[in-house]
């Protein structure tokens, strides 16, 4: 008896979900800095005369500052996530597991979550929430780019081209966007006041609108003192044309000397880093963590339950997550 017992091979730990937001949360922060550090080895650059110097303009103690706090903060955030998730797992077990009969109904959930379905039943709520979400993804997706071209070498660059005239016009596109949500999420919460917004406003609303705008503030200040210092240093930049939005607010200060449009640069860039350390500082202890939590919810809504709930649609049955 005892040597059937001794040769039964101990249960498999599983990786809890708090586990998996550290180790992703870590990774994320790790590859940031590794991204970092390579291109500093390597030195590649573009041999295109149509590209975007990464960090063009920017001195090296302030990008070795980006690519150290970024990286913290990044593990940070998984740390606050997973004590939340801890504090899930707190609750009693239950079974949403994804199987062949319901990973259909889950993807779908999935999506509707994402697309934020709910909030579109108003159509004005909806409208603004989207291009708040949509524009900031679609930010994020361009900086991402930006960022993979800066690893390649030069025979493997994409950003150059009409490729770069286009992505420097899907960027400012989404800036524009993104920016008009925010306005229009303040007016609608500070102005216009309905009354199912005003009893719900709390304290960090301000803070979060208010980063928000800022990130798009400073990324067209940025983008205007970066093409206006390349203009005055002689650097043919035609190209730039196609950011609708920061090549005409760079010919309003196309004037001003290269030594002042360099200061300004590098000041609109730490002001818009600084903009997104604040982001990534409130994502995980304020409700802006529901741009994760909110698919994830949807799609985990779905799970086993006895039969008959469905019919009688009893409390106890009733599915509330």
């Amino acid at each position: 008896m005892h040597g059937d017992a001794a040769t039964i091979a101990p249960a498999r730990k599983r990786l809890k979900p708090f586990q998996l937001s550290i180790i992703l949360g870590c990774g994320i922060g790790v590859f940031t800095l590794v991204s970092g550090i390579v291109p500093m080895i390597t030195g590649w650059e573009s041999d295109s005369p149509v590209h975007r110097e990464v960090f063009g303009g920017i001195p090296g103690p302030l990008k070795l500052a980006f690519y150290t706090v970024i990286p913290m903060m990044l593990i940070w955030g998984s740390l606050r996530f997973a004590d939340r998730i801890r504090n899930w797992e707190r609750g009693a077990p239950d079974d949403r597991r994804t199987t062949t009969k319901n990973v259909k109904r889950r993807l779908a959930d999935f999506r509707a979550g994402v697309y934020m379905r709910t909030l579109l039943r108003d159509s004005a709520a909806g409208l603004m929430h989207s291009m708040i979400y949509f524009g900031f993804l679609v930010l994020l997706g361009v900086t991402t780019v930006l960022e993979i071209d800066h690893q390649m070498p030069p025979a493997l660059k994409f950003l150059h081209g009409d490729v770069y005239r286009g992505y420097a016009l899907v960027g400012d596109v989404a800036g524009v966007v993104f920016t008009a949500g925010v306005v229009w999420a303040i007016l609608r919460r500070y102005v216009q006041r309905p009354y199912r917004i005003r009893i719900k406003s709390k304290p960090e609303h301000a803070w979060i609108l208010g980063v928000l705008l800022a990130i798009g503030v400073s990324g067209f200040g940025t983008e205007m003192f970066r093409i206006a210092a390349e203009q005055a240093s002689g650097k043919n930049v035609d190209y730039e044309r196609w950011s609708v939005i920061g090549w005409p607010l760079a010919q309003t200060v196309n004037g001003l000397s290269l030594d002042t449009l360099q200061q300004w640069h590098q000041g609109w860039w730490v002001f818009h880093v600084i903009t997104f350390i604040a982001f990534l500082a409130l994502l995980p202890i304020t409700m802006l963590r529901h741009i994760f939590t909110s698919p994830l919810n949807m799609y985990l809504r779905d799970r086993e339950r006895p039969k008959g709930c469905d019919a009688c649609d009893a409390e106890p049955c009733r599915d509330v997550s």
